[in-house]
């Protein structure tokens, strides 16, 4: 019978602290994946660099906006829905182009020669501006069904993803030519490579390339039902956005909460991030070809891609964001106030938004703020110093402040930031906890714009007890060991029921052998297992002790053990009802302040005599009588004439008890009849009788 500990103290020493000091050192693009950031992009070296800041320079009362094009000399154009509109900005001033019959200008694309063109949903135009002193828009094909959905340039021609049904377009000298056909409901963006012409679909997320003939060739099918961007980076790689959605719906209003995954009948499941179900994703193709998911949002949706200087750019919706790909995941570059970010021009410092629609641009003193990722101690932590490494300008142009928390995701239980102090070495002035954030504010002071190469944080972990998360006391004899028995053979490898017969280990046994050792059985022995761990990783050493019922003393078995199991020889301990007291402790790793736990074992019996037995003759009968003192009765049994045992059945059917009565008959002749009982802890007694 196994027993359970029952944990009975937790026995912490005083604060000094033993262990080591450890550091969170934030160098590298990897460690800080998961940043949060407003105005600061993390460089492919791992280095801080703060960036002008998003400002308004238009807005639209329309309640979409989903096209964007911006000439080299910085002039805006900004294409919206519900009415179809196309919207000149130039400096601070916004200028109508026109009104388009369509329900929403979906894409816009401008030439080598600065020529704009205008691409609509419901019905699908094709209309360019032409320019003069009061600019105008004019159509020059339209498509009898369908939408179009983005424009790109190729081989010196202009192409169109369109849908439904799904088809890439290239404009003649007639109009729009169907290039292809695509194995989907709608083309649904395009990007132009120097070989490749790669096309992202709608309604199985599928990502295509064409090389000019013959059909597109499947680079990728996503887990998602839509690829809604792709994006070519100076990396040499080509990136792709996978998400759950349908462009005939548009780009949604204002989005309150967490956002909804809806998953398309051709979608056998949700994809997923280790944080849960996924609702979109980022793509890296390779130039072999090869395409593989490099990160995953659980809670942002990602949407519009550029590439800017600091790298791949991510609009995405809910609270409207500016995420950056980095080694090992992303990083949040930038917030606004909208519902979500429709489109980002090539430079990454022109952004869309829609809920409201607001055209941004970066301009002005470079100035934001760091938040790093929350930062994982293991365990409680005390923090000592904080040291800032970089191009730092004097006075306010760098600060830092700190805050701590129980939780991996900030909240209502972490503490408030505490007061700033100017950037370099700094004592952490945070609460003891698991977590810790930093927060560094940035700001360009005289034209020089700070950058931040490393920060390094000093931690030591609190030094927690042991958990002792299992005691247990084997059935009585059996032992476990690692190798066989010694040749002296002190265990015997079979049950001593003296019947000869070995049961299989149930599949829980196996298990357990498998960190305990071969099982043994040895009669008088009672063996002990347990599982602990340190929180802190310490080596932990063991001590048990024993008491019997009914007394107040404990006595020592062993100390300063390292095993997780030990075999009692409990010949020595006088018969009766025992527990043991298992103690652990850190102290190896920790000698000026050790840690421990103690865990209670259930009571158990020690018993090493053997049972009693009387007989006595009834006429054609023996009543045969057998009682221990302290374990159930576990075997009956009798031969004649040294004949073999038989097992013999008690009076009432049924082993149980420490007093069993049984009945044989007397053989007719001249025989011995010898009866042996054997009790739960393998002790065994034999009586011989004379038949005459």
């Amino acid at each position: 019978m196994r027993a359970r500990a029952a944990v009975v103290s937790s026995l912490l020493a005083t604060s000094v602290l033993a262990a080591p000091v450890r550091w969170f050192t934030l160098d590298t693009p990897r460690a800080l994946a998961g940043a949060a950031s407003r105005g600061v992009a993390v460089l492919p070296d791992g280095t801080l660099q703060v960036l002008p800041p998003l400002n308004s320079v238009a807005e639209f009362e329309e309640p979409l906006g989903l096209a964007l094009a911006v000439t080299p000399q910085g002039v805006a154009f900004v294409g919206t829905g519900h009415p179809a509109r196309v919207w000149k900005v130039e400096g601070s001033r916004k200028t109508l182009v026109g009104e388009v019959p369509a329900d929403q200008v979906t894409a816009l694309a401008l030439d080598s020669t600065g020529r704009l063109y205008v691409a609509t949903a419901l019905p699908a135009l094709l209309l360019e501006m032409k320019e003069g002193p009061t600019p105008a828009l004019g159509e020059i094909a339209r498509l009898d069904a369908g939408s179009i959905w983005d424009l790109t340039f190729w081989r010196g021609s202009l192409w169109a993803a369109a849908g439904d049904p799904g088809r890439v377009l290239r404009l003649g000298t007639a109009g729009w030519e169907v290039a292809f056909d695509v194995p989907d409901r709608h083309a649904r963006c395009l990007e132009a490579g120097d070989e490749q012409l790669y096309v992202g679909t709608s309604g199985k997320g599928m990502l295509l390339r064409w090389g000019g003939g013959g059909a597109p060739v499947v680079v990728y099918d996503s887990e998602f039902t839509e690829i809604a961007d792709l994006q070519r980076g100076d990396d040499g790689w080509l990136y792709a956005t996978g998400l759950t959605g349908d462009p005939t719906l548009g780009t949604p209003a204002k989005v309150e909460g967490e956002p909804t995954v809806t998953v398309s009948e051709s979608s056998s499941s949700t994809p997923q991030t280790n944080k849960g179900p996924a609702t979109s994703e980022i793509v890296r193709v390779y130039p072999t070809g090869a395409a593989v998911p490099v990160h995953r949002f659980s809670r942002q949706v990602a949407g519009p891609l550029a590439w800017s200087g600091t790298g791949l750019v991510i609009g995405t919706t809910v609270e409207g964001g500016l995420w950056q790909l980095v080694d090992g995941g992303a990083a949040q570059l930038d917030t606004v106030d909208a519902s979500a970010i429709s489109r980002i021009d090539a430079s990454g410092d022109w952004v869309l938004t829609v809920g409201p629609v607001t055209l941004l641009r970066r301009q002005g003193t470079p100035r934001g703020t760091f938040i790093s990722p929350p930062l994982d101690a293991g365990q409680p932590a005390e923090w000592g110093r904080a040291t800032l490494e970089g191009q730092l300008p004097p006075g306010r142009g760098c600060r830092q402040s700190f805050r701590s928390g129980p939780t991996g995701e900030p909240g209502e239980a972490w503490s408030e930031w505490s007061p700033t102090l100017p950037c370099g070495e700094v004592r952490v002035a945070a609460p003891a906890a698991r977590y810790l954030q930093a927060r560094v504010e940035l700001e360009a002071i005289s034209s020089r714009a700070p950058r931040v190469g490393r920060l390094a944080i000093a931690y030591r972990q609190i030094n927690l007890p042991p958990i002792i998360k299992e005691l247990v006391t084997h059935p009585p004899g059996e032992v476990f060991l690692k190798g066989p028995p010694p040749s002296e053979r002190v265990v015997d490898v079979q049950h001593p029921d003296l019947a000869g017969i070995f049961t299989v280990l149930d599949e829980e046994d196996q298990q357990r052998q498998q960190s305990l050792g071969r099982k043994y059985y040895r009669v008088g022995y009672q063996s002990l297992s347990w599982k602990a761990e340190d929180p802190n990783g310490d080596p932990l050493r063991f001590s048990l002790e024993v008491q019997r019922q009914h007394s107040d003393a404990w006595w020592v078995v062993r100390q300063n053990l390292d095993t997780l199991t030990l075999a009692l020889d409990t010949t020595a301990l006088a018969d009766g009802w025992y527990r043991f007291r298992l103690t652990a402790s850190d102290s190896e790793a920790n000698p000026d302040a050790p840690a421990s736990e103690q865990a209670l074992s259930g009571w158990v019996t020690v018993d090493n005599t053997p049972p009693r037995l009387h007989a006595r003759r009834e006429g054609a009968e023996w009543l045969v009588e057998v009682e221990d003192a302290l374990s159930p009765i576990a075997i009956l049994e009798y031969n004649r004439d040294a004949q073999g045992w038989h097992r013999a059945a008690c009076e009432d059917g049924l082993l149980d008890s420490r007093r069993e009565v049984m009945r044989l008959p007397v053989m007719p002749g001249a025989h011995v009849l010898t009866v042996r009982a054997v009790d739960d802890h393998h002790n065994s007694a034999t009586i011989a009788l004379e038949e005459r």
